[in-house]
């Protein structure tokens, strides 16, 4: 979107890794390496202020350049702490907090400027009024409904089978030009979680209040009302991440936006839930 990351975008170095030769060296390592990994599955991080900013994190990781960046040129020179310790819970959670809490930032003209035009050009919203009626479609409805709608046709006519040439489409006051979308839930049947897309509107609803603070239709306050309307949506739906941002995938397929990001998407979802330095690996969905 239009300059919706130059604000956050960070130029950063990838770190050479070296190995050592000796056979006692690398069975020591491998040792320390399982004690790291049992380490990291006993942190358990929860952090109310940030949880809701996660719910969208796949857009900040995406405008930060991917995982790999993130990871190493943010997160990894603030965390000196091994997985396991007091210390590094509270490394991790002041390095999220700073790179992902309202990473748009106000005060600034042409910021501002790019962040109101975002919001007109992409979702029509000119004003707060138009903002907050936005926003509350996209918690109590957004694609989500048309993604239910569809899915009843097809399970009340074969489901995965179902014969799209003979779907009574007046039953369901449809027309031809809801085929596409019918077809795309048929081809991904039973790759949806019981949420459905519901991921993908909290994930744009969590980066629109983010933008719209940047925009200064919100002032911090207001915004994170907002924001603390999400996480008992996500947390009602959800069990865990990898269930979250694969709907969120299909949904942005399903909405048929960004098809040339479609793979890119993919690629940083799955790196970035993973490894010593992401978040995701300690902070549960609920």
């Amino acid at each position: 979107m239009k300059g919706m990351y130059t604000k956050i975008i960070a130029a950063v170095s990838l770190l050479a890794l070296t190995t050592a030769g000796c056979n006692s060296s690398n069975a020591g390592k491998e040792e320390k390496k399982e004690q790291t990994v049992a380490a990291a599955e006993t942190v358990t991080i929860k952090n109310e202020e940030l949880y809701p900013f996660m719910l969208a994190g796949v857009y900040f990781v995406h405008g930060y350049g991917g995982p790999t960046h993130t990871f190493d040129g943010l997160i990894k020179p603030a965390v000196k702490s091994e997985p396991g310790t007091a210390d590094f819970s509270k490394e991790m959670q002041a390095a999220y907090s700073r790179y992902f809490i309202f990473p748009f930032k106000p005060g600034d003209a042409a910021g501002e400027k790019d962040a109101k035009a975002t919001l007109a050009e992409y979702w029509d919203i000119h004003n707060v009024a138009g903002l907050e009626k936005s926003l509350t479609w996209l918690l109590d409805e957004g694609h989500q409904a048309q993604y239910a709608q569809y899915r009843k046709v097809l399970d009340e006519n074969g489901g995965a089978a179902a014969n799209l040439n003979t779907l009574d489409l007046t039953k369901y006051k449809l027309t031809k030009e809801d085929l596409p979308g019918i077809q795309f839930i048929k081809d991904h049947y039973t790759a949806f979680s019981s949420a459905g897309i519901k991921a993908w509107d909290l994930a744009r609803y969590i980066n629109n209040i983010c933008v719209a603070y940047q925009a200064g239709y919100f002032n911090r306050g207001e915004a994170m009302a907002w924001l603390m309307k999400a996480p008992q949506v996500a947390q009602a739906r959800y069990s865990d991440w990898k269930s979250y941002f694969n709907d969120f995938l299909l949904g942005r397929e399903f909405w048929g936006g960004g098809e040339a990001d479609n793979a890119r998407f993919k690629e940083e979802v799955a790196g970035m839930l993973e490894g010593k330095y992401s978040i995701y690996s300690y902070m549960p969905v609920k």
